[in-house]
Protein backbone atom coordinates (compact mmCIF):
# COMPACT_ATOMS: atom_id res chain seq x y z
CA UNK A 1 0.00 0.00 0.00
CA UNK A 2 1.42 3.37 -0.97
CA UNK A 3 1.60 6.46 1.16
CA UNK A 4 0.57 9.99 0.27
CA UNK A 5 2.14 13.20 1.53
CA UNK A 6 -0.16 15.78 3.08
CA UNK A 7 0.38 19.16 1.39
CA UNK A 8 -0.57 20.99 4.61
CA UNK A 9 1.63 19.35 7.25
CA UNK A 10 3.90 17.15 5.04
CA UNK A 11 3.12 14.00 7.05
CA UNK A 12 2.88 10.59 5.45
CA UNK A 13 -0.73 9.44 5.06
CA UNK A 14 -1.60 5.85 4.08
CA UNK A 15 -3.66 5.42 0.91
CA UNK A 16 -7.30 4.83 1.85
CA UNK A 17 -7.23 6.95 5.01
CA UNK A 18 -10.06 9.42 5.48
CA UNK A 19 -8.19 11.94 7.67
CA UNK A 20 -4.57 13.07 7.97
CA UNK A 21 -3.17 12.17 11.38
CA UNK A 22 -1.03 15.31 11.55
CA UNK A 23 -3.34 18.22 10.67
CA UNK A 24 -6.73 16.43 10.48
CA UNK A 25 -7.29 17.36 6.84
CA UNK A 26 -10.05 15.34 5.19
CA UNK A 27 -9.13 13.21 2.18
CA UNK A 28 -11.54 12.97 -0.74
CA UNK A 29 -11.02 10.26 -3.36
CA UNK A 30 -12.35 10.02 -6.91
CA UNK A 31 -14.12 12.56 -9.12
CA UNK A 32 -15.55 15.80 -7.80
CA UNK A 33 -19.28 16.33 -7.47
CA UNK A 34 -19.22 18.79 -10.37
CA UNK A 35 -17.87 16.16 -12.74
CA UNK A 36 -20.43 13.58 -11.62
CA UNK A 37 -23.25 16.14 -11.91
CA UNK A 38 -22.02 17.14 -15.39
CA UNK A 39 -22.05 13.49 -16.46
CA UNK A 40 -25.64 13.07 -15.30
CA UNK A 41 -26.71 16.24 -17.12
CA UNK A 42 -24.95 15.07 -20.30
CA UNK A 43 -26.72 11.70 -20.14
CA UNK A 44 -30.13 13.36 -19.63
CA UNK A 45 -29.51 15.70 -22.56
CA UNK A 46 -28.41 12.82 -24.80
CA UNK A 47 -31.51 10.80 -23.90
CA UNK A 48 -33.78 13.81 -24.43
CA UNK A 49 -32.34 14.60 -27.84
CA UNK A 50 -32.66 11.02 -29.04
CA UNK A 51 -36.18 10.76 -27.57
CA UNK A 52 -37.30 13.96 -29.28
CA UNK A 53 -35.91 12.97 -32.70
CA UNK A 54 -37.65 9.59 -32.78
CA UNK A 55 -41.41 9.15 -33.17
CA UNK A 56 -43.51 8.92 -30.01
CA UNK A 57 -43.94 5.15 -30.39
CA UNK A 58 -40.16 4.70 -30.04
CA UNK A 59 -39.60 7.13 -27.15
CA UNK A 60 -38.31 4.28 -24.95
CA UNK A 61 -35.13 4.38 -27.03
CA UNK A 62 -34.39 7.81 -25.55
CA UNK A 63 -34.48 6.30 -22.07
CA UNK A 64 -32.22 3.46 -23.17
CA UNK A 65 -29.73 5.88 -24.73
CA UNK A 66 -29.78 8.07 -21.60
CA UNK A 67 -29.17 5.14 -19.26
CA UNK A 68 -26.51 3.72 -21.57
CA UNK A 69 -24.76 7.08 -21.75
CA UNK A 70 -24.88 7.40 -17.98
CA UNK A 71 -23.35 3.93 -17.56
CA UNK A 72 -20.61 4.68 -20.08
CA UNK A 73 -19.77 8.04 -18.51
CA UNK A 74 -19.80 6.51 -15.02
CA UNK A 75 -17.20 3.89 -15.95
CA UNK A 76 -15.04 6.40 -17.87
CA UNK A 77 -15.08 9.02 -15.11
CA UNK A 78 -14.23 6.41 -12.47
CA UNK A 79 -11.32 5.10 -14.51
CA UNK A 80 -9.98 8.58 -15.30
CA UNK A 81 -10.21 9.88 -11.72
CA UNK A 82 -9.35 6.67 -9.84
CA UNK A 83 -6.05 8.11 -8.52
CA UNK A 84 -7.38 11.57 -7.63
CA UNK A 85 -6.94 12.53 -3.98
CA UNK A 86 -7.82 15.95 -2.54
CA UNK A 87 -6.73 17.08 0.91
CA UNK A 88 -9.30 19.47 2.35
CA UNK A 89 -8.48 21.33 5.52
CA UNK A 90 -10.56 23.99 7.22
CA UNK A 91 -8.45 26.55 8.99
CA UNK A 92 -10.18 27.76 12.10
CA UNK A 93 -9.40 31.06 13.71
CA UNK A 94 -11.08 32.42 16.75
Amino acid sequence: MSNLTCPHCHNSVPMGASVCRGCHAELKYGPSRAIVFGSVILAVVAGSIVGSILPHSMSIVGWIVGIGTLGFLYTRVRSIYKDRVVFKRIYRTR
